[in-house]
């Protein structure tokens, strides 16, 4: 045969082995364990049956994969979810359908790595075997289309979060939790290190009542927690979330202990306690409906600290108080030679105030409807457990303004009252600056503030419902455009109706605008 002919059969036979050779790689490697099935715009698609599974899917993902879970109970499934990911291409850790893969026993998440997103889970009737049910304890990472459904211990006294964050810019959206019964608040932010934190469109539902301190809703601690004023904070936002009969401790539903945070656009209904800024500052609360069907132990809104926005807020049949500004306490000294004080180290005096003074807020555009207790308290609890406390720092220099009152049934008692000043020695060395209060109507009210100051004027507002219920000054009414001008984070420089809602959502949310897709 000639030397040419060799040749060309040579090559022939080295393409057909070399593509033999393909094709048997090929069919390899989809029947690996994690088959890859598929490719998204970024990475493959990986599927895992099992938690080792799982574990090794982890180890070798790449960024811009999809590692998907598949349907069915996850038993004692402790995933530390710790895949390299960016920014560009981050890694999804997802249900094979939403809803459907069921993770029970000791089963827990935790967000190790910055870049990653869990998407359609359900934990249900499980209990970690330690620390909580989800844990972020990275940056940008991110929570959604997950339930938590009845997540408790045996015993209430075991207490674990069910969402707790020790990072930074991290999110949990669309997420369903129902009845957590136990100790501990649902979700927290670490006092250290954590911040811009975000929780959005998500339902808090059925949370049964305890009267056990520290079964918040949400406990955001951060910088601020000893009533620091720099510029440092806990940053987390509260937004368009809805809370239906989410009771927990029954006194705190928000309770923000840190700086420059934000509750906003957020409905609450029939759920006891309220919002808080129990310590911290320059926290702002707006857009909120607050419906408390008279449940019994339902409040608005209470605030103590610097300041603070409370804007825009519309707060009815609340059994409790509609609007609480507390007052402060006097670390400065010892006034009388009684002061126990609350002691904590690493602070400038080695102590801090059971409640900050409130000082410099803002208090406008808030509608306080059939509130069973006093609307608007500016200086709750003066002088309480005097002279081992003192809490006699009177708010002072604060802006109340539009705000709109309306009590059930004529003589309905106190809309606005704040305490007097008892100049008797010790306390005679103290000076407060006045609060201002301009274009506030208050229809079957009080106010019970001696000399009352201007600022209020009795009128009824002529409401009329809309298609949610919803309370509104009618076209004639002396509330509409009646406004004074104030500058508030949704508004400079023009009118609006005299209390809310004037800007943002204007309707109470529903389960249909909130939760897992696949829940609705």
């Amino acid at each position: 045969m000639p030397f040419y002919k060799t040749q060309r059969l040579n090559i022939s036979r080295f393409v057909a082995l070399l593509l033999i050779t393909s094709i048997q790689l090929l069919v390899i490697g989809t029947f690996v364990s994690c088959s890859r099935t598929g490719t998204n715009r970024h990475g493959n698609t990986v599927h895992v049956k099992n938690i080792s599974e799982l574990t090794a899917a982890m180890a070798a993902a790449q960024p811009g994969d999809q590692l998907v879970m598949a349907d069915g109970t996850w038993q004692d499934a402790v995933i530390d979810f710790n895949a390299t990911a960016t920014e560009a291409a981050p890694i999804t850790l997802k249900a094979q359908t939403p809803g459907k893969v069921i993770l029970t026993g000791s089963s827990k998440l935790t967000f190790s790595k910055p870049y990653l997103i869990a998407d359609g889970l359900l934990f249900q009737n499980g209990i970690p075997a330690s620390g909580n049910v989800i844990d972020f304890k990275t940056n940008h990472c991110r929570l959604t289309n997950t339930a938590v459904v009845d997540y408790n211990p045996p015993v209430s006294t075991q207490g674990y979060y069910w969402v707790f964050f020790s990072g930074s810019h991290n999110q949990v959206e669309n997420c369903y939790f129902k009845g957590k019964n136990n100790n501990q608040p649902l979700i927290g932010n670490d006092q250290d290190d954590s911040r811009y934190n975000k929780v959005n469109h998500c339902y808090f539902k059925d949370i049964p009542y305890s009267n056990v301190n520290g079964r918040e809703i949400f406990r955001i601690w951060g910088y601020g927690r000893s009533e620091e004023l720099g510029d440092d904070g806990g940053f987390f936002t509260i937004e368009y979330n809805l809370f239906e009969r989410a009771h927990g401790e029954g006194t705190e539903i928000i309770s923000f202990k840190s700086n420059h945070n934000v509750a906003r656009y957020n409905t609450i209904i029939a759920t006891r306690g309220g919002i808080t800024g129990r310590s911290g500052n320059y926290n702002t609360v707006e857009g909120n409906f607050i419906l408390g069907q008279k449940e019994q132990g339902t409040s608005g809104i209470r605030m103590a600290g610097q300041g603070h926005k409370v804007l825009n807020n519309y707060i009815a049949d609340v059994t409790g108080d509609g609007l609480t500004l507390m007052t402060g306490e006097y670390i400065e000294k010892d006034l009388t030679g009684n002061y126990k004080p609350i002691l904590r180290e690493g602070t400038p005096l080695g102590r801090v105030p059971s409640y900050g003074h409130v000082r410099n807020g803002m208090f406008a555009h808030n509608t306080f409807l059939n509130v069973s207790g006093t609307d608007m308290i500016i200086g709750s609890s003066y002088k309480a457990s005097w002279n081992t406390s003192q809490r006699i720092l009177i708010p002072e220099s604060n802006t109340v303004a539009n705000n709109l009152v309306v009590k059930a049934a004529p003589g309905g008692g106190i809309a606005v009252t704040t305490p007097t000043q008892d100049k008797t020695a010790p306390l005679d060395i103290f000076r407060f600056e006045p609060n201002t209060y301009e274009g506030n109507v208050i229809y079957r009210g009080t106010v019970a503030i001696s000399p009352e100051p201007s600022g209020f004027r009795y009128a009824d507002p002529q409401l009329t419902a809309d298609a949610y219920n919803i309370f509104r000054p009618a076209t004639n009414s002396p509330a509409a455009d009646a406004g004074v001008r104030v500058v508030t984070a949704t508004a400079t420089n023009r009118k609006y109706d005299t209390g809310t809602p004037q800007a943002g959502i204007q309707r109470p949310l529903t389960p249909k605008d909130v939760g897992p897709a696949w829940m609705r």
